[in-house]
């Protein structure tokens, strides 16, 4: 449980909340007893869970995003006191604790450092589809079982991958109207095996720095979000550059390693959107709920989360809105601005999630568990 912060939900019926940051006791919400027991908390500021895109208003009012807000407060004062507190409250319809959440393993396997050169990489000696050098050791896609370690023993079994092969066979290799947001820590986005491939906001890219050009409510969001900074800015760290890679890291362009969706080579890969939920080595709590919101209303269709809570026993609500959120309305416009979708823009109507299941040996952590 994060320290000193504090998630509500107000009832349905209920007004909205004036928000931002103030003095220890000088609390201005507009409810006079959330304002009371704010200044009782030693609480400092009051922000919206989801954040505000002008475009589709109505449409997050329908699903009440309007209605959540995190409270800080004095880290001294114990959460469990702040719960109890706004329970207590009229018009709190839920009160939550904020979790921490963290990223799965699987980012620190090393790699041979010359990946442009294939005699530095050990895997199948089966002819490839793609030039990658990296391929042959990505036993997870094809596995014939003559994958070997540093002492010459077979540690590959025949079978044991996910038949990529056969689905770029028959699917082809990816499709760039198919825009995949990775929720997980900043993506390296000029990495010279992903760059061809990342969803980019042209409107950002080529606008005016510190203005917001597109009108989605966030400011030079050329790549995706930071939302531990709350600003456009994505740090590149390991495992977002990871799971990235393994989503649409470039097909056969004679670098690196495949993507499930990497393509051909021929700019014909799934783009990326950087969605960043994690930066440096702490934990951020599950403050990253609008990820989805933000994903879903700029053009994402599914959804890469390779991370989970470990002690939850239920998804946090906040967290089920958001999903359905996205599950209802990515590659949807609601073209009218009245809330109701008027038309498909995406190559699906509706959204996809993908979630870890973990690496507890057998107990499927959350949020996969409520699948």
């Amino acid at each position: 449980v994060v320290k000193g912060k504090i998630r509500i939900r107000l009832a349905d019926n209920a007004t909205a909340l004036r928000t931002g940051a103030f003095t220890r006791g000088e609390a201005d919400s507009g409810d006079p007893e959330l304002d009371k027991l704010a200044a009782q908390l030693g609480a400092t500021k009051i922000e919206r869970v989801f954040g505000t895109d002008p475009r589709f208003t109505e449409r997050h009012k329908k699903y009440g995003l309007h209605l959540w807000y995190d409270v800080t407060f004095d880290e001294d004062v114990p959460v469990s006191r702040a719960q109890s507190g706004f329970e207590s409250l009229p018009g709190v319809a839920y009160v939550r604790p904020i979790y921490r959440i963290y990223p799965a393993d699987g980012y620190d396997t090393l790699y041979p450092a010359a990946v442009t050169d294939k005699s530095g990489w050990e895997g199948s000696t089966a002819e490839m589809p793609f030039d990658d050098p990296g391929l042959p050791m990505q036993w997870h896609y094809y596995n014939d079982g003559t994958l070997f370690n540093t002492e010459g023993t077979v540690v590959a079994v025949e079978g044991a991958d996910v038949n990529l092969f056969k689905a770029w066979e028959m699917y082809g290799a990816g499709d760039p109207s198919v825009v995949v947001a990775v929720m997980d820590m900043g993506i390296q986005y000029d990495h010279p095996d992903l760059v061809a491939n990342m969803w980019v906001n042209e409107a950002e890219l080529n606008g005016t720095e510190g203005v917001d050009d597109d009108g989605n409510g966030y400011v030079d969001d050329i790549y995706g979000w930071n939302f531990v900074r709350d600003s456009g800015t994505i740090v590149p760290e390991d495992h977002g550059t990871h799971v990235a890679g393994t989503v649409a890291a470039v097909n056969n362009n004679g670098i690196g390693v495949c993507g499930v969706a990497g393509g051909t080579g021929n700019g014909d890969g799934a783009r990326i959107m950087s969605m960043q939920i994690f930066e440096g080595d702490e934990s951020v709590g599950d403050t990253n709920a609008e990820c989805f919101v933000y994903a879903a209303d700029n053009g994402a269709v599914i959804s890469q989360n390779s991370w989970t809570w470990t002690r939850l026993s239920s998804l946090p609500r906040a967290y089920d809105e958001a999903f359905d959120y996205f599950i209802e309305n990515a590659g949807m416009d609601d073209s009218d601005g009245d809330g109701v979708n008027d038309r498909q823009t995406g190559p699906m109507k509706g959204g996809i999630i993908i979630c870890a299941a973990g690496n507890s040996g057998g107990r499927i952590e959350y949020p996969a568990a409520d699948a």
